[in-house]
């Protein structure tokens, strides 16, 4: 299973409301989530460009949200 069948879906629908104005970069995350299995497996670059595209609701908020993305995650792949 892929990273992106594990990131909350509303997650996944704001991300698409940037998609019109930054396109490069909506398809950016999107091909890193696509590619990895893990949260663990993305990159500290293709972090910090996902999370400078969330919307405040699902940002970082302590040391587990920046490690486990449990942020992003859906409950049942949360560890």
């Amino acid at each position: 299973m892929k990273l992106i069948d594990q990131v909350k879906p509303e997650v996944l629908d704001a991300l698409s409301e940037s998609k019109i104005k930054y396109s490069s970069s909506y398809r950016y995350i999107i091909t890193s989530l696509e590619n990895a299995n893990r949260y663990k497996d993305l990159t500290i670059n293709q972090l910090q460009n996902l999370i400078i595209f969330l919307p405040n609701e699902f940002r970082p908020l302590n040391h587990n949200d920046w490690y486990y993305g449990d942020n992003i995650l859906q409950e049942k792949y949360k560890l």
